[in-house]
């Protein structure tokens, strides 16, 4: 089991660098153009790495279906919600509402998936990671949101980690080749936004600074590594879907790390510090309590 939670951690980090990469190209795109796009060259780049590459046609032919629900719940509404309620919150709001995302996951699987229910070890230690992420939040500076649309940004986060909980689900109770899932999935999910994108956003600029496409190849290869160590987890049978995602918690720490290293203005603080504490000690009492049932 190790070398699972090894490789959730590793996805875990992998996607705590899209924050800074996220920050970096709206800068210079609008959201749903800028997602789209990361998404459709992620989905080619793990076709272009899975060595099933030639099957992708007939894997469409026979699972067309799961690959469009899953690119519309994890791609394209999962990341145009999440895209438009940040833009209408607080950061601060904003991270602690997707930092519950795990505890939403747990109690989505809790009744969609009979052998993934909800324990009081499992929800005590997402109450303290979360607490955590509460923490690292209140410590983050933002005037951005306006509070006559706070409510809409939160629903709108929510519905989003409902939609990441869903396609999680999905994927766990229809085992299929994790990697070409992944690939059209990601392609299908971001050609939507782009589409979209032409509709609500306009014909976007083309001719941009070489930062933004540095930013753009880094994300959609964090989004093609990361998805396809996910989906190819949540294919093992006795990984459950809650559980994995506590890992998740991982993010906001890792991502709350490198923007002090990478921009200036950023700085740690401490009740920062303290909630990546909590945090590390959330995961610890679960999965250590967990190995030592195991053992």
């Amino acid at each position: 089991m190790w070398k699972t939670y090894s490789k959730a951690i590793l996805a875990c980090l992998l996607w705590s660098t899209a924050f800074t990469g996220v920050k970096i190209g709206l800068t210079y795109a609008s959201p749903l153009y800028f997602a789209g796009i990361r998404f459709m060259i992620a989905g080619i780049l793990v076709l272009v790495l899975t060595k099933d590459r030639k099957h992708i046609f007939s894997f469409l032919a026979q699972n067309w279906k799961i690959s469009l629900v899953v690119g519309l719940l994890q791609t394209s509404i999962m990341y145009g919600l999440y895209f438009n309620g940040v833009d209408l919150l607080p950061a601060g709001i904003a991270a602690i509402i997707v930092g519950a995302g795990p505890l939403i996951t747990a109690i989505i699987t809790h009744f969609t998936i009979l052998n993934d229910r909800l324990s009081k070890q499992k929800v005590l230690s997402l109450l303290i990671a979360l607490t955590g992420v509460i923490l690292i939040s209140i410590s983050r500076n933002s005037n951005s949101g306006s509070q006559d649309h706070e409510i809409l940004g939160i629903i709108l986060l929510l519905f989003s980690s409902m939609t990441n909980a869903f396609s999680q689900v999905i994927v766990k109770k229809r085992p299929n080749n994790p990697l070409l899932l992944n690939a059209s999935q990601l392609f299908i999910g971001g050609l939507i936004l782009v589409v979209s994108s032409f509709i609500f956003e306009g014909v976007p600029t083309l001719v941009l600074p070489m930062e933004f496409y540095i930013a753009l190849l880094w994300l959609s290869v964090v989004s093609a590594v990361s998805f396809s160590i996910w989906y190819t987890l949540l294919q093992v049978p006795e990984i459950k879907v809650s559980e994995i995602n506590i890992f998740k918690f991982i993010i906001p720490v890792s991502g709350a790390i490198l923007s002090w290293v990478i921009f200036p203005e950023e700085s740690p603080q401490l009740m920062t510090i303290i909630g990546m504490v909590i945090i590390a000690l959330s995961v610890i009492l679960y999965y250590g309590n967990k190995t030592q049932r195991v053992s």
